[in-house]
């Protein structure tokens, strides 16, 4: 599944990973390929995968079957 994080400064992380785990508003959410399509608001936390962690402030994410885009602060 792709990921793609973006900041107002540019792109932060872009790649192919096989979960990602969110510090979602209400709680983490780990999204694996096949999620069903959702979006979501991000509170401060890391964004987790096996090849990288990435400390946030907030943000939202959209996630569909074959790819996660996060929009950070």
């Amino acid at each position: 599944m792709k990921l793609q994080i973006f900041s107002l400064q540019g792109t932060v992380y872009e790649g192919e990973t096989s979960q990602v785990t969110l510090p979602a508003k209400d709680g983490e959410i780990t999204v694996l390929k096949g999620h069903i399509p959702l979006i979501t608001l991000l509170k401060e936390g890391e964004i987790r995968t096996k090849e990288k962690n990435i400390s946030i402030k907030k943000g939202f994410a959209e996630i569909n079957g074959e790819k996660v885009v996060v929009l950070v602060d």
